[in-house]
């Protein structure tokens, strides 16, 4: 198995035909005791579809809680995959097709 870290807690394990991403994060036990837990957004047959709900969860992360109007909600949404693509962008350049 393979993992590809991502931001925020967020990683892609890699099996032999699947894809699954899924995020760390820290809970709560019912005694009230902070817990490092996992949480599995989702199983794919590809790489584009894991990245792309990546992608989707880190837009609501951001607007999670916010009132706007449709012009900030658009500009939001541009900036949140604006910084996404940079990311992707960044780590593909280091495997460039000669």
């Amino acid at each position: 198995m393979t993992t590809i870290e991502l931001k925020n807690g967020y990683y892609i394990e890699l099996k032999k035909l699947s894809y699954t991403l899924k995020q760390r994060y820290i809970g709560k036990t019912r005694s009230g005791e902070e817990k490092e837990s996992v949480r599995t957004h989702g199983h794919f047959g590809d790489m584009k579809h894991a990245i792309m709900k990546y992608i989707e969860i880190c837009q609501m992360d951001v607007l999670d809680g916010e009132r706007v109007t449709l012009e900030e909600y658009v500009k939001t949404i541009d900036q949140v995959n604006k910084i996404a693509v940079q990311g992707l962008e960044s780590v593909l350049r280091r495997f460039e097709v000669k």
